[in-house]
């Protein structure tokens, strides 16, 4: 039944198809004119044209939708290509004027220092947290020794500890067992700064009749010959003075930022041979 109901649409298509041709084909070939042919040919062949220019519209937007979305695609992944290129420029470009602006202190500093140093890049930092050091790339084939001076154009980073030909240990003045022979600037106060363990110092030996004042900067006394005179080492961030006791308890934070640290200076000469 459904198969009978089948062909009888499908012929009943077919007639109308047919008609519409004939009529169309009567209408253009001029034997039965006017506009009663007119009208109906219109009839019939109206609503299988719009079914027809709508499956041909349809059919064409989906094909220039499908277009647009590729082109979109392609435009898409180029201009994400694009912008990682640019991001990484401009990433690079940022780097490299930090770095310019260091290296720019770094001569600043050498030259008020007026000592021989050679500039030095920091590879690494101690991965445990009781030891406060960091390894420089430069050693023995360039012309340093044990004990030298490293500065920073902020202060005073710490000394070798270590050396091998191609990379040096630096002993920070952070760490514990570091210890510096130090100066407060205003008052001329000698004291000894020795490192926390973490990121400050501790004064020492600072007696409780000696007036300090946070905020007091500390430099080095030039004594022991190690460090120049007169080099920034941080200030004071807090002073208490106990009940008891001969000297004051007082914590430094030092000028250089240990977290930081990427390029430093070693001092390679004393003054005494700079004057030779």
């Amino acid at each position: 039944m459904t198969g009978l109901r089948r062909r009888n649409g499908r012929l009943i298509i077919a007639v109308l198809i047919v008609s519409a041709v004939f009529l169309v084909s009567l209408q253009f070939s001029g034997r039965y004119g006017g506009d009663f042919v007119h009208r109906v040919t219109l009839k019939l062949i109206s609503p299988w044209q719009r079914a027809v220019h709508w499956v041909i519209s349809s059919t064409l937007g989906v094909v220039e939708r499908y277009i647009l979305l590729v082109d979109l695609g392609d435009e898409n992944r180029r201009l994400r290509e694009e912008l990682r290129r640019l991001q990484m420029e401009n990433n690079e470009l940022r780097e490299h004027k930090q770095a310019v602006k260091r290296l720019r202190h770094l001569l600043l500093f050498k030259e008020q220092v007026h000592r021989v140093m050679i500039p030095a890049e920091v590879i690494a930092y101690s991965p445990l947290a009781s030891f406060r050091t960091v390894v420089i790339n430069k050693g023995r084939r360039d012309g340093l020794s044990e004990g030298m001076p490293v500065v920073t154009w902020e202060g005073v980073v710490g000394q070798i500890m270590r050396i091998s030909e191609a990379s040096s240990i630096i002993l920070l003045i952070i760490d514990r067992n570091s210890s510096v022979d130090a100066l407060v600037q205003g008052t001329r106060t000698r004291a000894m700064l020795e490192g926390e363990g973490g990121f400050r110092c501790r004064l020492r030996y600072v007696p409780r009749t000696d007036e300090l004042r946070v905020g007091d900067r500390i430099v080095t006394s030039g004594l022991g010959r190690i460090f120049p005179k007169g080099l920034r080492i941080g200030e004071i961030v807090q002073v208490e003075k106990k009940e008891y006791g001969l000297f004051q308890d007082i914590e430094v934070e030092p000028s250089a930022d240990f977290s930081r640290l990427e390029e430093v200076m070693v001092i390679l000469t004393r003054e005494s041979e700079d004057r030779q």
